[in-house]
């Protein structure tokens, strides 16, 4: 009798503390025989590559599995609980992969970099008919090559459209609030009159000025809005 090849996926993010820009959730999908392949390449947790790295081992990934990313606008992270819009994101990766490899009957893990606690994505899955393992772990991204594989696939589509941004309106340092390259544009700009689309204007780094928008406690929809 032949072994039957499931398929595993990875989930993670990108930007989740970034001031500008997108928030980008990555999956990647790969065959459990495969698993090997993303050691033997080299595919570690984002953060521990660099760019061009990353951008090599991006270009091989995407060839050797499936993959989706969805990205997370400011506007929307602004308005809502970045939980409920992570657990989404994940959610319309799974739905993207789905339609990639078939039907979740033959994936025998979904592995996701904790962002929150998940409050219905176990059940949105066991109605899609996957009956494998759901394993929510602090550093999955590092202690699973597939979790890393979508770490560098989130991480590459966001570094690419953020500099996008940059060539579109001149955007300065690294998009973090730590680095105050990027503060310093960021209330450049803000004193100019502007208000761009790509600032995330609930962030606490914004506070005191006319501009800071502050989140109530209770999203403007309700979970099960979001998760229809």
């Amino acid at each position: 009798m032949a072994i039957k090849n499931n398929w595993i996926i990875g989930i993670d993010e990108a930007g989740r503390g970034s001031l500008i820009g997108e928030l980008m959730v990555g999956s990647y999908a790969i065959l459990e025989n495969n698993l090997i392949f993303l050691k033997e390449i080299g595919v570690k947790d984002s953060k521990a590559l660099t760019p061009n790295q990353r951008e090599m081992l991006y270009e091989i990934l995407i060839r050797n599995g499936k993959f989706s990313v969805t990205p997370i606008k400011p506007s929307d992270l602004d308005k809502n609980n970045i939980n409920i819009l992570e657990e989404k994101a994940a959610l319309q990766n799974i739905l993207n992969l789905k339609k990639q490899i078939g039907n979740l009957s033959n994936v025998s893990s979904i592995i996701i970099d904790k962002f929150g606690n998940l409050r219905i994505l176990h059940i949105k899955l066991k109605q899609m008919g996957f009956k494998g393992n759901l394993i929510v772990e602090p550093k999955a991204d590092v202690n699973y090559l597939v979790v890393s594989a979508a770490s560098i696939i989130a991480k590459v589509i966001r570094d690419r459209r953020l500099d996008i941004l940059r060539k579109m309106y001149g955007i300065k340092g690294s998009g973090y609030p730590s680095d105050q390259e990027t503060v310093n544009y960021v209330l450049s700009e803000l004193k100019k009159g502007k208000k761009p689309e790509y600032i995330r204007y609930s962030w606490e780094t914004l506070k005191g000025t006319e501009f800071y928008i502050k989140k109530s406690k209770r999203t403007s929809k309700s979970l099960q809005e979001f998760m229809k």
